[in-house]
């Protein structure tokens, strides 16, 4: 492995970390005007993620069996079939992507007309 694969896997570890925290602060919105905010940046994190797989889909389609991999497990060099599923996968992975960022930007679209308030307020007497 060399720096950059080093630098590469340290920023998806950190990506995944990142997720995991989000994931545990969106439990409750105490401001409500962040949940615009958020739906912007998940937006922009869809659209770099299908990004990302689409890129790794391409590199999958590309590598050459004695120069980035050593043949696969019990099928023997020249034979692909994980480099192929892991390329298929990703295509998906990409395609989906482009679904779920559509989607985002749908729900980022409908909150940007409400008037949220910057805090929780209290509800009114029923």
């Amino acid at each position: 492995m060399n720096d950059r694969d080093t630098e590469l896997i340290t920023t998806a570890n950190e990506l995944a970390e990142t997720a995991r925290s989000l994931a545990h602060a969106t439990r409750a919105i105490n401001h409500p005007y962040d949940s615009y905010l958020l739906l912007g940046c998940l937006t922009a994190t869809e659209r770099s993620l299908g990004q990302v797989y689409d890129q790794l889909a391409n590199w999958h389609s590309t590598v050459i069996d004695g120069v980035e991999y050593n043949g696969e497990d019990s099928c023997g060099i020249g034979c692909a079939s994980g480099v192929a599923r892991a390329e298929l996968g990703l295509r998906d992975a990409a395609q989906f992507a482009g679904i779920v960022e559509d989607a985002l930007m749908q729900a980022h679209n409908g909150n940007s007309v409400v008037r949220w308030f910057d805090d929780v307020r209290a509800a009114p007497d029923a």
